[in-house]
């Protein structure tokens, strides 16, 4: 799988009443990029989110489908990230990255950061867990260089779906998701925006409706056979991945495809998310993908079948491995080798120097500083290392 990433420093500088020119800018780097947007996320059962009205689903249209979870291997994921800005006197540097959080795929076992961080809470439903490391300067070697390290062991797991048409054991019972959860999971939001024209014009178009026949998995097994058939996989930065955009096209990456896919199956009352974070394998040095360095970035998806549970998919490497003429070979398949930072795009915070901020995909650390000078002369290095346990 080859996602790139996006590296950007925003232009924009507050100006700060001084006699010195002062700025308050962040330093950001993405591995996918949407548009500004107004996190809208923060409140569940909101008019305009529509969770209650998406179709509704019978029970017991899965049956014979089952997810075998098993644990893969415990790693730790190591990130540095150390920036250098020689024509920068900083007096106050923030970096700030999410802790992986426990799902079906992974389990965290420990967490730490070099130097210590706090942690907070976003400010969507999911109250993501965020590390925000504050470091103010003691000495002249801190002025203009800072370094910041993430160490995460986690316990991955694989999972696979499986039929069995003749159910000769019975199948250990899962737990149904929650009234609040399936409503953060089928509600409408600026990525997944499946009431616009355009979305429903492109879903009626595919025929994208589940039939009365087909419970959760069916239904997402004729999408996800759709989307990789007929999409090409294409990276773009200054690609905007809203679904009402990306459907008007034929091509995207695996952000773009996760939130297509998502979309469609939120619209039709089954709950969907795409899960950001990187693969568990070491970057390689000198690795670059459209002249951008790249650290194993990925983005995949899963929804939520009764009785079954939460399945995942990757569309985007289907595109590119997938050779059979079903292309289900990376549909209710992960092999315990992805790591996830957060699930679902926004993840709005306080910087602790300048005010909320809203990351759309969360993968590498973000950085703010204030102090004198300019960004005229910054660079950056990033490490990302795999390591087993």
């Amino acid at each position: 799988m080859t996602d790139s990433p996006r590296a950007t420093i925003p232009s924009r500088v507050q100006s700060m009443p001084s006699f010195k020119t002062l700025f308050a800018t962040a330093i950001v780097f993405a591995a996918l990029s949407f548009p500004a947007a107004v996190a809208q996320d923060t409140i569940v059962d909101r008019q305009d989110q529509a969770a209650g009205k998406v179709p509704s689903i019978p029970s017991g249209l899965n049956q014979g489908f089952s997810i075998v979870r098993t644990p893969a291997k415990r790693v730790t994921a190591t990130i540095t990230f150390a920036v250098d800005i020689p024509s920068v006197k900083a007096n106050t540097w923030v970096f700030a990255m999410p802790e992986p959080p426990d799902l079906p795929s992974q389990t965290l076992v420990h967490a730490s950061t070099k130097p210590n961080s706090e942690r907070i809470k976003d400010k969507s439903v999911f109250e993501r867990t965020i590390r925000r490391c504050r470091i103010e300067v003691q000495h002249d070697s801190q002025t203009s260089a800072a370094q910041f390290r993430c160490d995460d062991e986690i316990q991955l797991f694989n999972r696979s779906l499986k039929y069995e048409k003749r159910i000769t054991t019975e199948n250990a019972p899962v737990d149904p998701l929650s009234a609040d959860d399936r409503a953060i999971f089928l509600r409408s939001t600026p990525e997944y925006d499946y009431q616009s024209e355009e979305f429903r014009k492109w879903k009626t178009k595919n025929r994208f409706q589940r039939r009365r026949t087909e419970g959760e998995v069916r239904f997402a097994q004729r999408v996800f056979q759709k989307l990789a058939n007929t999409y090409q996989y294409s990276y773009v930065p200054s690609e905007d991945r809203t679904a009402s955009l990306l459907c008007q096209s034929d091509a995207t990456d695996c952000g773009g495809l996760s939130t297509l896919f998502a979309t469609v199956m939120r619209s039709e009352g089954v709950p969907a998310r795409i899960l950001s974070g990187r693969w568990a394998i070491s970057a390689n040095p000198g690795e670059t993908i459209n002249d951008q360095p790249y650290y194993q970035y990925h983005v995949i998806a899963e929804f939520y079948a009764q009785g079954v549970g939460w399945i995942p998919l990757d569309i985007s490497s289907a595109i590119i491995h997938d050779r059979t003429k079903t292309k289900l070979q990376y549909f209710g398949q992960s092999d315990g080798d992805f790591i996830t930072y957060h699930v679902d795009p926004g993840v709005e915070f306080d910087t602790d120097l300048h005010g909320d901020y809203r990351a759309a995909y969360f993968q590498i650390p973000l950085m703010w500083l204030t102090g004198e000078g300019t960004l005229d002369q910054f660079s950056h290095k990033e490490s990302w290392t795999v390591s087993p346990k």
